[in-house]
């Protein structure tokens, strides 16, 4: 079942209690699955230390609103 990005965001939340809400929000904003957007969250991730949790709410959202793919940090 597909969720309204808000929706996404508030289950993503519950779920992974430990992430940081404005992270998910801004990073889910424009919901596209390319590689530049890729490259910029694997940048964004570094730069602002996210934590797991953090990383998999975004992917939740990128999954489970009307955003494609996997997010993932290495």
């Amino acid at each position: 079942m597909k969720y309204t990005r808000s929706e996404a965001i508030e289950i993503a939340l519950k779920d992974f209690p430990k992430a940081r809400r404005i992270a998910v929000e801004n990073a889910t904003m424009g919901q596209e699955d390319s590689l530049a957007f890729r490259m910029n969250l694997a940048a964004d991730c570094a730069c602002y230390n996210w934590n797991a949790h953090t990383m998999l709410a975004i992917g939740y959202v990128m999954r489970n609103s009307s955003a494609r793919g996997e997010v993932l940090c290495n």
